[in-house]
């Protein structure tokens, strides 16, 4: 028997259901549980970052965390893509789906006690799909 190896597209499409199922799980916490997580994490970090006003912290690293999210996924995604060897048109479908996950994914927080919807918020989760469309086109060129 002989032993094969897992094809890169297998490892690049787990990795990127993972992140996925990463990034909205967190994005759909209730108000509460979101509030003190990042302000635990906001806590921690003030120790590398001198800041006088820990909310100010914590609100720019609520607003970091949507570009990073963002970016890594969509990172994963054309990874995934690429692997897989899609057409172009798949490719810019692959990422246009990835935009409206952007959107879709603060649509959804009204339904989530404490949440609410931000279009800033959807704008900050397309600068992430924009960087990781960047950063994926450099990586897997």
């Amino acid at each position: 028997m002989t032993l094969t190896l897992i094809k890169p597209f297998y490892i690049h499409l787990f990795f990127t259901i993972l992140w996925f199922l990463f990034m909205t799980w967190l994005s759909h916490q209730d108000g509460e549980h979101t509030s003190r997580t990042s302000l635990e994490l906001a806590n921690h970090m003030k120790h590398w970052f001198p800041v006088r006003d820990i909310g100010k912290l914590n609100q720019q690293l609520r607003r970091a965390a949507h570009v990073i999210l963002f970016a890594v996924f969509t990172i994963l995604l054309t990874g995934t893509l690429h692997s897989a060897n899609v057409s172009t048109a798949a490719m810019a479908a692959g990422l246009i789906l990835a935009v409206f996950w952007g959107w879709a994914d603060e649509a959804t927080k009204p339904m989530i006690q404490g949440r609410h919807f931000s279009w800033f918020d959807v704008r900050l989760n397309w600068m992430g799909t924009g960087i990781g469309i960047l950063a994926g086109i450099l990586l897997y060129r």
